[in-house]
């Protein structure tokens, strides 16, 4: 997200104060290298799922492979333009992440996804099923997290934080405004991209 967001503020740097340019070579210059890191040192060879971006590195060989729900995540990586969704490194991580080889994805019959360590173990974060439709082109998926998101509400009809798996009326934060954010911003951005699935009925 950080090297993302200095590559793009340096054009917004270069324009509005072209006489500081070694700012914009700095914001640039460290963007880029925050990026070669990555590359360098976060990449990781899964035997299952070949090359994958690691949660976090040590700088001494070791990782974590898993996701969190929050922004920014792996997940979302596209989302915040550090990657494209054609990136086959970030697809082999997004294939992990939402799946069981995640340490903190949790599954039942209300709602499948991504969960968090701050929350108890089998709670999954609407937050992480909205951005999972924001990262995606397949129809099939989309419209079943769709799904999954409209019955955790417990008929509130709102984004919780966290909601357990197999229960819709245990939840945390009844009202969490970035999950509800970013639902808002997954419908708009639907209308532009696969209006058809929003004339479908969820009920």
């Amino acid at each position: 997200m950080f090297s993302s967001a200095l590559n793009t503020s340096s054009v917004i740097m270069e324009k509005i104060s072209p006489h500081t340019s070694n700012l914009t070579s700095w914001m640039r210059a460290m963007s880029t290298g925050i990026n070669r890191g990555i590359m360098d040192h976060a990449i990781i060879n899964d035997p299952k799922y070949s090359k994958v971006y690691a949660f976090e590195v040590d700088g001494y060989g070791s990782h974590i492979s898993m996701d969190d729900p929050n922004i920014p995540s792996l997940l979302s990586a596209p989302f915040l333009s550090y990657t494209t969704l054609r990136d086959p490194i970030y697809q082999n991580t997004r294939r992990k992440i939402l799946s069981r080889d995640n340490p903190y994805f949790a599954w039942g019959p209300v709602i499948s996804g991504v969960g968090s360590m701050h929350t108890l173990p089998g709670r999954v974060w609407p937050m992480a099923n909205v951005m999972t439709i924001l990262t995606s082109d397949d129809d099939v998926e989309i419209i079943r997290n769709l799904k999954m998101l409209l019955r955790s509400t417990n008929g509130l009809g709102l984004m919780h934080e966290s909601v357990d798996a197999h229960h819709d009326a245990v939840y945390s934060r009844p009202w969490f405004s970035w999950a509800n954010g970013l639902f808002g911003q997954a419908v708009l951005d639907l209308e532009k991209r696969k209006r058809h699935i929003l004339e479908m009925s969820f009920q």
